[in-house]
């Protein structure tokens, strides 16, 4: 058992899932997501879904709460209840045509998939498995939060991606939901720019499972939650930054095309706008082309971070041969892949040839499943 003392934890809150009960507790206890699932007997990920909210409390899963943190099964049970019972009397308000048109902008069957929503049974059900995920109770607070003025002015899309709204948005609510829990030291820039050049040296590992966990350490020591999550239809993104308070930044990224050439651009071009352009705005990078001039400055930082300036003129008289490659990549210290990335970017050679020199990654090894955050 999690051992505590009398407070106010228990105080009554209907209106909020339990999970966010007993987030507060832990954080008042200072007791972390990992030893609490241990202590109740759960998988990390499964308690992650239950503090967001997106897990219902059972009769099992109440005894055990009980015994971590008190008072009773039954008022975990009664609050679950109270929850959801709050829950339907909001969704019952919802006008049922207004929330069918509204929830069809949503491939709500792959986010059941991705694990961002339960399953569901109409469309009813549907909407308001879309109302938890972005934490609104209607159609009418999700316009106010996510469709108004000032947020379409933030985002940076291009024609394709606002052309699909709600694929992206439930991507990025996602993204966010996750770095939330995902604890990091306040935003330092000085100190995010310093250890790009250690995450520049990951780019010669080759399994996501190793590099990846140091990339969200060193990420997070300056302030930054890296999160990788898988696009579902409708959303051609490859990577997106924004800042979730003036202390913290969230990147996501979502292995898009699964080569280490593309995948390391954008991490360092999604820095880039971390470091140089507005801290107001959402910027994401999808498969059209973009001609803005935060855009045009982002791939320049992120060429100038894989292949710095100095070497640029080799780079462009290199002899297109797999050994003189291999040699230059491990002589600046980067991927073979990324450099044989930038010789199709500079057409030295065709985007069809040499690309057996690029890493390809599995789902497997990639898919949020798979992490621990």
């Amino acid at each position: 058992m999690i051992k505590h003392s009398p407070s106010n934890d228990f105080e009554p809150n209907w209106a909020v899932p339990p999970g966010v009960t007993i987030s507060a507790i832990l954080s008042s206890r200072a007791v972390s997501r990992e030893s609490f699932a241990e202590a109740v007997g759960e998988s990390v990920e499964s308690v992650q879904r239950l503090l967001l909210g997106l897990r219902s409390v059972d009769e099992h899963l109440a005894d055990r709460l009980a015994r971590c943190l008190g008072p009773s099964s039954a008022f975990w049970l009664a609050r679950e209840a109270q929850y959801r019972a709050d829950f339907q009397r909001i969704q019952s308000t919802c006008v049922e045509i207004a929330c069918e048109v509204w929830v069809k902008q949503f491939p709500v069957r792959e986010m059941v998939k991705l694990g961002w929503i339960d399953d569901f049974q109409s469309t009813s059900e549907a909407a308001g498995e879309c109302f938890k995920l972005f934490g609104v109770p209607d159609v009418a607070a999700w316009n106010v939060k996510y469709a108004g003025a000032s947020a379409a002015a933030a985002f940076r899309m291009s024609a394709s991606a606002r052309a699909n709204p709600g694929a992206i948005t439930a991507w990025l609510r996602w993204a966010e939901l996750i770095a939330e829990l995902t604890p990091c030291a306040d935003w330092d820039p000085e100190l995010f720019k310093e250890n790009l050049q250690a995450v520049r040296s990951l780019t010669w590992q080759k399994d996501p499972a190793t590099f990846l966990p140091k990339l969200r350490k060193l990420c997070a020591e300056a302030g930054v939650s890296v999160v990788v999550a898988r696009t579902p239809k409708g959303c051609p993104a490859s990577g997106a930054t924004r800042f979730l308070s003036p202390n913290k930044a969230l990147m996501v990224l979502s292995f898009r095309y699964r080569s280490d050439d593309q995948f390391w651009f954008t991490f360092f071009h999604e820095a880039a706008h971390l470091l140089l352009h507005s801290g107001d705005a959402i910027f994401l990078e999808d498969e059209s082309e973009v001609t803005s001039d935060e855009e045009g400055e982002a791939n320049e930082f992120a060429a100038e971070v894989l292949i710095p300036r100095n070497y640029l003129s080799e780079l462009l008289n290199l002899p297109l041969r797999r050994d003189p490659i291999l040699r230059f990549a491990r002589r600046i210290g980067v991927s073979p892949g990324i450099v044989v990335g930038q010789l199709q970017h500079y057409k030295r050679i065709s985007l069809s040839h040499m690309n057996w020199l690029k890493r390809r990654y599995d789902w497997n090894q990639i898919s949020m499943d798979k992490i621990t955050l």
